[in-house]
């Protein structure tokens, strides 16, 4: 902050706007760091009457006069929720520092894209969630770490508020619905009280969600229900409605007594009872004006110290929480105009497949065949003899010398996908399939000369990817209680061995030719980008830094100097999807790890993502690589 007061503006001149004007304003009385400094709506009348009302010393007419304001320290973004990513993305491009109003974005993608630019430009950024904020939450988290409720077992948070009227809750094309006004503070509230390490000592990762959500006539969710599951067994019941009754309440059930907030966005008062229901405690938190001064008191403190993030709510946790709104909307088939369709994405019906390779040292392309259906994850053979490949459930052979075509032999494991590996005795490939019984994908091993398949696993969801050079283990992608992370097997079947733990999804291992490193990609840094450890999970090494691409499948070449990886960009999938139906990248990655490694270089340019290079399809003279492209039909 270059400024021993902070020059506050505040971009947008609704309801929210006055709330935020009065708090900042009984701050600048107190000369407790901050000014008054500016307003800015797309009326000049209304910006100069705001600013007189609140005593803000300058009015604009635009908000790009606003942004274009060098002396602005901080810019609190208070326009709907529909207009935030425009808004950041205008503000940051003048570099800006910026508090935005809840809810961050629309949805998660994005989210992803301004927070990956900000962090790009070194600019602050933080979402306006005051609740985080609020002096209230640390006298709850320190009743519950005294033990005053014993241990911590659920919570009921509802917050509904007759907002029928409102007409831009109505719009689809406005964002509209309770949850993105009203049911964050419900997710939020069991966020901070059931997922806090500290309490209980352990990550709380939800493992089970059920949901439920009665929609209004334009297709917007009314009224919503969610039932959460921890990993430790603790669970939250949840509501939100813009249609019922006011209620505004939260619950915190102990197996020794329960804390009863009342308000969940400002936590009004706070009261602790005993097992039997008797109140013991009751108190009202401070508050400076209406408890929107604490967040802008936040943001004061992390810019003095230098910071391009709050503490309270880091840019993981606005992640998080859009990414589990996200979710929760597709569930209940919600979803706004300006989104793309998963429906239309995942259309692939009259889709042609062209089967090529890649030549790095020519940097051509060579056609091997066209298909008029989809066909995916070409895997190379040791001899280099053939493909093998997946279409319509079933394994196929390509003969790289005579275009020969057959079906590999798999009976009952006739719904294959994109993940598979071959055996590197020559016997045949392990296979991810999804069985009858439950449409869940689990490892089997089926044999070129008509043997019948194996089960390998039988846990699921589990997605292969990786086979050590001995051919003695497997490498897998799995979901298990909730999460997703990478998991390895004994090729002949036994237990399971968890390799990572790292929050949200962590996938595409596979081994060097040496069994020394697995290569895989995660998201836990935000967006998904390839990643490197050892073979027993140690060493977990982030090998790719790219701020607006999304980095999928990297695979390595058998002489450990090549990398190969599908690249989407920030704008066209959320961080943990790889869509089909997309303009997409192939990088190429080189170097060793005594040279150092490059910084990935974009070598194809081409339609396809979900199908296009899932498996190691490198040759085996570490030249060339296979992929396939896709035309829409």
């Amino acid at each position: 902050m270059k400024n021993p007061v902070l020059k506050f503006a505040i971009l947008g001149c609704g309801y929210i706007a006055t709330k935020m004007a009065a708090a900042v304003k009984a701050l600048e009385n107190r000369g407790m760091g901050v000014e008054c400094y500016a307003v800015a709506s797309r009326s000049l009348d209304k910006a100069k009457k705001f600013a007189d009302e609140y005593g803000f010393s300058h009015a604009y007419g635009s908000y790009e006069e606003l942004a274009k304001d060098a002396n602005v320290d901080l810019i609190y973004i208070a326009t709907p929720h529909s207009e935030h990513y425009n808004n950041i993305l205008l503000c940051l491009e003048h570099g800006r520092n910026l508090l935005v109003e809840k809810a961050f974005t629309a949805n998660a993608l994005m989210a992803s894209e301004v927070v990956a630019l900000a962090e790009e430009k070194g600019v602050f950024l933080c979402e306006a969630m005051w609740t985080r904020f609020l002096p209230a939450v640390q006298m709850v988290k320190d009743w519950i770490l005294a033990g005053k409720i014993g241990q911590v077992e659920s919570v009921e948070a509802d917050f509904s508020m007759p907002l029928s009227h409102v007409e831009r809750l109505h719009k689809p094309e406005l964002a509209g619905g309770a949850l993105l006004d009203l049911g964050i503070y419900s997710l939020t509230f069991a966020d901070m009280f059931l997922t806090d390490e500290k309490i209980g000592g352990i990550a709380n990762h939800i493992v089970q969600t059920k949901t439920k959500c009665v929609k209004f006539h334009t297709g917007v969710d009314a009224t919503d229900w969610i039932d959460l599951t921890y990993a430790n067994g603790q669970v939250a019941h949840l509501k939100t409605s813009m249609v019922a009754q006011l209620k505004n309440e939260g619950i915190i059930y102990g197996s020794e007594g329960f804390i009863r907030v009342q308000n969940l966005n400002d936590m009004e008062e706070i009261q602790l009872f005993d097992i039997a229901g008797n109140l013991v405690e009751s108190v009202k938190p401070p508050r400076i004006e209406n408890c929107y001064e604490y967040e802008v008191l936040g943001c004061i403190e992390a810019l003095a110290k230098g910071l391009k993030e709050c503490p309270e709510i880091p840019h993981a946790k606005t992640m998080q929480m859009m990414t589990q709104m996200d979710s929760l909307r597709a569930q209940w088939g919600v979803s706004y105009p300006f989104e793309f369709s998963p429906g239309k994405v995942w259309d692939r019906s009259g889709d042609k497949s062209f089967l090529e390779v890649f030549d790095i040292e020519t940097g051509e392309s060579k056609l091997l065949k066209e298909f008029d259906k989809v066909i995916e994850a070409p895997n190379w053979s040791a001899d280099g003899k053939f493909l093998t490949y997946n279409s319509e459930g079933r394994i196929y052979k390509y003969e790289m010398e005579t275009g020969a075509i057959t079906e590999v032999p798999s009976y009952f494991v006739d719904n294959c996908n994109n993940d598979h590996v071959l055996s590197p005795d020559g016997e045949g490939l392990y296979v991810s399939h999804h069985t009858k019984e439950d449409g869940l994908s689990r490892l089997y091993k089926i044999f070129f000369d008509g043997r019948m398949p194996v089960l390998v696993t039988p846990l699921a969801p589990s997605y292969l990817h990786g086979i050590t050079p001995d051919g003695k283990t497997l490498a897998y992608c799995a979901e298990r209680g909730g999460e997703y992370d990478i998991y390895t097997i004994p090729a002949a079947g036994g237990n399971e061995t968890q390799l990572t733990t790292a929050f949200g999804l962590n996938d595409g291992p596979e081994y060097d030719c040496d069994g020394e490193y697995i290569w895989f990609n995660s998201v836990r840094s935000g967006r998904m980008q390839a990643w490197r450890m050892k073979a027993d999970g140690s060493e977990q090494t982030q090998m790719t830094q790219d701020a607006h691409w999304n980095t999928w499948f990297p695979h390595i070449s058998p002489d450990r100097t090549k990398v190969v990886m599908l690249a989407y960009h920030e704008r066209d999938v959320r961080p943990g999807e790889h869509v089909p139906n997309k303009n997409v990248e192939i990088r190429l990655m080189t170097g060793s790890d005594k040279t150092g490694w490059s910084e990935p270089r974009t070598i194809l340019k081409l339609f396809g993502g979900q199908g296009t290079i899932n498996v190691n399809s490198w040759a085996p003279d570490s030249k060339r690589f296979a992929y396939v492209r896709y035309e829409k039909g």
